[in-house]
């Protein structure tokens, strides 16, 4: 059986709305997201937490030699690194990270088609390896 290639989206934020974000879990300056998100059962988790989730995750459960492990734990306690992914937020539909294509294109379709400044990027990510970048080599001693 032929692995299936999943997809993620992820939006980045201006500073502003992402603190709204973390803080409130809701973003009032771009209610036009808030229904997109509603009507594709889907919500956003700031990438910097999910980071440190998966940290406390591994470490929780004596995963800490893991090469992914380790270059995590590098970026979430990079100041700069932090900054970055604190205004990047995944979208989870259905409370799933990946999904198939054609709901990330729909998705990303209505997303682009909005007209909310506090929207700096949309990104589609898929799951191949090849197309995502791995933990580099120093990671793996």
């Amino acid at each position: 059986m032929k692995n299936k290639i999943l997809y993620q989206l992820r939006i980045d934020f201006d500073e502003k709305a992402a603190k709204e974000l973390i803080s409130s879990k809701n973003i009032n300056s771009c209610k036009e997201l808030s229904s997109v998100l509603e009507e594709e059962n889907a919500k956003l988790i700031c990438q910097y937490e999910a980071f440190s989730l998966f940290v406390k995750e591994c470490e929780q459960n004596n995963l800490t030699s893991t090469p992914l492990y380790k270059w995590t734990k590098d970026t979430i306690e990079n100041k700069d690194k932090k900054i970055k992914y604190m205004k990047s937020f995944s979208i989870y539909v259905k409370s799933e990270q990946l999904y198939k294509k054609d709901v990330a294109n729909r998705i990303e379709k209505k997303l682009l088609s909005l007209n909310c400044e506090c929207i700096l990027k949309v990104n589609k990510y898929d799951s191949n390896p090849k197309n995502n970048p791995q933990p580099p080599k120093k990671y793996f001693n």
